[in-house]
């Protein structure tokens, strides 16, 4: 192999190396989004919802609103348990009968995600939701919220950013 080769080989690996490390910035960059599934589970007669958070959005998002002097560790069981306590005051659910009382299932960290389980008992699934979500809206401008409702055979989305209210979302089932 001749010098010439060898300097660039050489210049290959160390370029590699440098993307290498730059590599784990990227991946921690902000999705911007919470991505939330709300479904109707009829063998069980609940209304199972679950939140999926980017993990570095969540902990900079809980050190913000908590204002906690350093970052939060979400792998830290008191911390999930902060941010699904920090979801349910951000994210609610109703019925023209009133609101819909979910309760915190728990947390469960998925890659670079974390997602919280929430659910209510019901009788029958809904044909109309009323559905607020302020997830990280109070913490980053640009957030935009995604929620998927499944009752039935279709599927709702609602979008929500900037300053929306509660959505409804109707014919579910």
């Amino acid at each position: 192999m001749s010098a010439a080769a060898i300097r660039t080989s050489r210049r290959l690996l160390l370029l590699g190396g440098f993307a290498s490390l730059a590599a784990p910035a990227a991946l921690a960059h902000r999705s911007q989004s919470v991505f939330t599934t709300v479904s109707w589970n009829g063998a069980a007669s609940m209304i199972e919802v679950t939140h999926r958070l980017h993990s570095d959005d969540a902990e900079i998002g809980l050190a913000s609103v908590s204002g906690a002097a350093s970052m939060v560790d979400l792998t830290v069981v008191e911390s999930q348990a902060r941010l699904a306590l920090y979801i349910e005051t951000r994210f609610s659910l109703a019925t023209a009968q009133g609101p819909i009382a979910l309760e915190i299932l728990g947390a469960e960290i998925e890659n670079r995600e974390i997602l919280i389980h929430q659910q209510a008992a019901t009788h029958s699934p809904p044909s109309e939701l009323t559905v607020e979500n302020r997830i990280l809206r109070d913490v980053f401008d640009g957030q935009t919220n995604l929620v998927n409702i499944r009752m039935a055979a279709r599927t709702r989305t609602l979008i929500f950013s900037g300053g929306d209210g509660p959505k409804l979302a109707r014919d579910l089932t």
